[in-house]
């Protein structure tokens, strides 16, 4: 499977030797969301296809032994992907849980707030920072989302770069706010770049129909070049209106 990995334009290869001079970033095509759905696409390839070692799919093997393994299967779903998540540690507060200098909040918190046992493990998606995960006692696992509705979902690479982009505009005020502030804006410029993308294509693609149409188009009748070599004498006659 890391081998199809490696034939996509823009691979780091497997190490700073192999990659040589390669010019990873400036060949890549892919966004990462890009990549996500290709490699899903790439991991479905794989379990269905011959293995060497198996002798079948690893799909029919999983099948062929899904009952002796049934007692290894996560029983939640969620939490068990929850747990592959980056995390951080914080403690419950009056306001919620801050995190990135962002609130978040759900009413299962409400009896852990400045608890003095600790700080709860938290979970988050860089992909997508609307949302966090908290551990609570028993392994149960506590969905909280932002306490701020006005801010948009972002993925932590756009938060960043629109925190950067405050510090830098001397933007002031709580994080959530020039968030929500920067985000909108930064969406409503690359909407509306896209529609006059969308437009200046359509336009493109007109211009390009009426250039055909026009070669396309035999000459008038009424109309036909005579070649006099007079270049004071209109170079057209009327042969017929």
């Amino acid at each position: 499977m890391m081998g199809a990995v490696h034939l996509l334009p823009g691979t780091t290869q497997s190490s700073v030797a192999a990659k040589g001079s390669y010019n990873a970033e400036a060949i890549a095509t892919m966004t990462l969301s890009e990549f996500d759905s290709w490699f899903a696409l790439e991991i479905c390839r794989y379990n269905n296809s011959i293995h060497s070692s198996l002798g079948c799919t690893p799909v029919a093997k999983w099948d062929a032994l899904s009952g002796e393994m049934s007692g290894d299967i996560p029983v939640d779903m969620d939490a068990f992907r929850v747990s592959f998540l980056p995390s951080e540690q914080r403690q419950v507060r009056r306001d919620g849980i801050h995190l990135f200098g962002i609130r978040y909040w759900a009413d299962a918190l409400a009896g852990h707030v400045s608890r003095k046992d600790g700080k709860v493990v938290v979970r988050y998606d860089p992909r997508d920072l609307s949302a966090i995960w908290v551990e609570l006692e028993g392994g149960r696992c506590v969905e909280a989302r932002y306490r701020n509705l006005e801010i948009p979902p972002v993925s932590l690479w756009e938060y960043r770069e629109a925190m950067q982009k405050g510090r830098a505009l001397g933007k002031k005020g709580s994080n959530e706010t020039v968030l929500a502030q920067l985000i909108h804006q930064q969406r409503q410029i690359a909407d509306e770049s896209r529609r006059l993308a969308m437009a200046e294509r359509r336009s493109r693609e007109r211009r390009g129909t009426l250039k055909d149409s026009i070669r396309s188009d035999p000459p008038s009748e009424g109309l036909r070049p005579v070649d006099t070599g007079d270049t004071s004498r209109p170079l057209f006659k009327v042969e017929r209106w």
